[in-house]
């Protein structure tokens, strides 16, 4: 037997109906209440994977006066402010959660991530972007994939092969 809240007591002791419709009504409402608490026990723990890496691909300066590359979430499209491509291929970064079918989910991201090159040169990853929606949910299949992007700034001296760790939080809602 589960204890109701003190709140909603009176509302089932304090009937304005005759008994028998009281008790009804307060059976309703002790059957509407659970759900919410049976949800709020998740059945599944969350799990988070980075499925794709978020890569900007090989690039040179154009000038002496740095540029900038950005990645769109969304397309995957990238765009270069005084770079130049130099082969390879660049992809947005892809995570998929996994998690109880249809449960909102709260997921937080870094606004931005340094990373690191061989012989302490770093670099900023900024302005980090997905395309989530607002209030996003695990899907039926027990999974939300969702994409993220964002910019680089680069000066003369960002020579080298850059990598960076990334912290994501999930938790249901």
């Amino acid at each position: 037997m589960r204890a109701l809240p003190l709140a909603i007591l009176p509302f089932c002791l304090l009937p304005a109906a005759p008994a028998s419709q009281a008790a009804a009504q307060g059976c309703r409402l002790c059957q509407e209440a659970a759900p919410i608490v049976d949800q709020a026990r998740p059945r599944r723990p969350i799990s988070i994977d980075i499925t794709t890496a978020i890569d900007f691909d090989r690039m040179a300066l154009i000038d002496s006066n740095g540029g900038a590359a950005e990645i769109d979430p969304v397309t995957g499209a990238r765009r270069l402010d005084r770079l130049a491509s130099v082969g390879g291929m660049y992809m947005r970064g892809e995570v998929l959660i996994r998690g109880d079918q249809g449960r909102a989910v709260r997921i937080d991201m870094p606004d931005e991530i340094v990373m690191h090159a061989p012989g302490g040169r770093r670099l900023e990853l900024v302005d980090m972007r997905t395309d989530l929606p607002g209030q996003p949910r695990i899907g039926n299949n027990g999974e939300l994939r969702f994409s993220f992007g964002g910019r680089i700034l680069v000066d003369g001296d960002d020579i080298g092969r850059f990598h960076g760790r990334m912290r994501i939080h999930a938790e249901y809602e």
